[in-house]
C-alpha cells in the first residue's frame, strides 16, 4: 500500500466543450497516454472503467465490489468494506487510496479531480489530487469526499457529510462542510469513549 506515495497533485486543463474526437484526444493526453493509437487505447480503457464502476455499484457482495474497484486502479488494502452504489472518481480512480480495515457505506462519492469551466478559471484551480482514507476509518452512508483530502486513521465521517479538508485520526466529523464533532479517548490503540 505504500506505492501511493508517488501519487501527487497535478494541474489539469479547464473544461471546454469540444467535438468528441478532439475531447477524446485531449483526455488521452491528460491521462498520460502516448504513442501509437493512444486515443484508441484511452477510449477502450475508459469504457472498461465505466463498465467496472457500474458493475461494482450494483453488486450484492462486498468482496466482488472491492475486486472490481481494484481492477479500475483504486488502491485498496485488506479487510475493506465497500457498500452498494459507492462511486469512486470516474476519471482518475487511481488517485484513490483506501487502507486496511476501512468501511465505506453505500452511496458514498469520492472525487479525486476538480475540472471547472474555462469561464471559472480565475476562481478555482483545475487539478487532480489523491484521496487517502487511512486504516480503520468509517465513512457512513451518503458522504462526499473532495479531491486532495486525507481521512485519518480510525476517523468516523457522519452520514450526509461533505469532506473538503483533511480529517485528523480518531475523530468524528459531520456536516456540510464537515467539521470536527468529537475526539476519541484511546487506550492501547483502541477507542474507548469520547474526550
Amino acid at each position: 500500500m505504500r506505492d501511493y506515495i508517488e501519487i501527487k497533485r497535478q494541474s489539469l486543463s479547464y473544461y471546454t466543450e469540444a467535438p468528441f474526437f478532439k475531447s477524446l484526444k485531449r483526455a488521452a493526453k491528460e491521462h498520460g497516454y502516448k504513442g501509437f493509437m493512444s486515443t484508441t487505447r484511452y477510449f477502450f480503457n475508459r469504457m472498461s472503467d465505466h463498465c467496472l464502476q457500474s458493475l461494482a455499484g450494483g453488486m450484492p457482495f462486498t468482496g466482488v465490489r472491492v475486486k472490481l474497484q481494484k481492477m479500475r486502479g483504486v488502491k485498496i488494502g485488506k479487510h475493506v468494506h465497500i457498500g452498494t452504489q459507492v462511486k469512486i472518481d470516474n476519471a482518475f480512480p487511481n488517485f484513490c487510496i483506501i487502507e486496511d480495515g476501512v468501511s465505506l457505506a453505500g452511496a458514498t462519492y469520492i472525487l479525486t479531480h476538480n475540472k471547472p469551466l474555462v469561464y471559472h478559471k480565475n476562481l478555482t484551480e483545475a487539478y487532480v489530487a489523491p484521496v487517502v482514507i487511512k486504516k480503520n476509518a468509517w465513512i457512513a452512508i451518503n458522504v462526499i469526499i473532495l479531491p486532495g483530502v486525507t481521512i485519518g486513521e480510525g476517523a468516523i465521517i457522519a452520514s450526509g457529510s461533505v469532506v473538503s479538508r483533511d480529517v485528523p485520526a480518531n475523530t468524528i466529523w459531520g456536516g456540510v462542510p464537515a467539521k470536527q464533532l468529537k475526539e476519541f479517548k484511546m487506550e492501547n490503540g483502541i477507542p474507548i469513549g469520547y474526550k
